[in-house]
């Protein structure tokens, strides 16, 4: 069960990203999860794209409420993160939410 606040919430965050939308199906509110883990391999295996790749974990990590699903790793992430990732970061940390009810 997703909380509604949190999904307008993270629809919100994802619009800072808008090459990342084509991955949710946002009408539905439903994430396109086998997409979505070809887009972070693929970006994963090129050292260009490693920060892109380290978003896109992140914000599926936010969607599903789990970092290991897709191999969020934040360590490494500020590591490959540009600027503007970073400070997406920076904003979700004040005030932490994910969409599902995983309790």
């Amino acid at each position: 069960m997703f909380n509604p606040e949190s999904e307008s919430r993270f629809f919100k965050m994802l619009s800072l990203c808008p090459e990342f939308e084509k991955y949710w199906d946002i009408k539905e509110g439903v994430c396109k999860q086998r997409t979505l883990g070809g887009a972070i391999n693929r970006l994963l295996s090129s050292e260009d794209t490693e920060g892109e790749s380290a978003l896109l974990s992140f914000y599926a990590a936010v969607w599903f409420g789990n970092s290991d699903m897709f191999e969020f790793d934040f360590i490494k992430a500020m590591q490959v993160m540009d600027e503007r990732s970073i400070k997406i970061i920076r904003a979700w940390m004040v005030k932490p939410f994910f969409c599902g009810d995983w309790e």
